[in-house]
């Protein structure tokens, strides 16, 4: 099974959700594998391929294997990588479908090879900022989220205008033919923000789809007790 991390925006928690989520796996014997197709920004142990690996604790591992396609520059993969910005302004302004070959090819057979080397349970994929991002060879985030067959599964950010950003996100994958399995909240930073409190149970009521967890600030990342009851069966599929 591949559930595949959608934000609702750029720095909206997607890799904390995913390492605290491979620990919580471990804890109930959920064999888990992290997969991240593109990055951009700097390297270090605080980078989201090396977080994910640390997090992950398979032997061998390496942020290399989690993340084959790496891009100085902190903007998009898809506007990092060399002649990217006219490869994307011409896939959108032509209407082209996504090609599934080239770094999305490559990718796909990446994670073919982790999956046979490890036999996941469960491989979770994070994606790069939120939903419309530009990716490597002129493709946007949708078309990996496809080519992958990945169930997506959104990461909202946990506070004010939370609301909104979560339903956009939830009604474009839906619109796209891609609908989610479900989606997390994720406490970015310390607050006594009030909207807090009313996120999980509006977004679940607008949308119909079940929240999986709330991740607090600092907190929860070590166990499961941040998940809600049955988003393990949900994330697997049994529900």
């Amino acid at each position: 099974m591949r559930i595949a991390l959608i934000g609702t925006d750029t720095d909206c928690g997607k890799t904390t959700v995913a390492c605290a989520l491979l620990r919580a796996a471990r804890a109930v014997g959920v064999r888990a594998l992290p997969f991240k197709p593109a990055a951009s920004g700097p390297s270090g142990a605080e980078a989201d391929p090396e977080r994910l690996a640390a997090a992950a604790r398979l032997p061998g591992l390496t942020a290399a294997d989690v993340c084959p396609q790496r891009f100085v520059a902190p903007v998009a993969p898809g506007l990092a990588e060399p002649g990217g910005t006219d490869m994307v302004w011409n896939t959108w302004r032509e209407g082209q479908a996504a090609s599934d070959g080239g770094p999305l090819a490559a990718a796909r057979a990446v994670l073919a090879g982790l999956e046979a080397r490890y036999a996941p349970t469960l491989t979770v994929i994070e994606g790069a900022g939120g939903l419309w991002v530009p990716m490597p060879g002129g493709t946007w985030l949708p078309a990996w989220i496809s080519a992958m067959r990945a169930a997506p599964v959104v990461v909202g950010r946990l506070g004010l205008g939370t609301i909104n950003h979560t339903l956009l996100t939830i009604a474009e994958l839906g619109r796209i033919g891609l609908p989610p399995r479900g989606f997390f909240l994720s406490e970015t930073r310390a607050s006594d923000d009030p909207s807090r409190a009313h996120n999980e149970r509006v977004i679940t009521a607008a949308s119909g789809l079940p929240c999986l967890g709330v991740l607090a600030f600092g907190t929860g990342e070590q166990d499961g007790e941040w998940l809600r009851p049955r988003a393990w069966e949900r994330l697997l599929g049994l529900a």
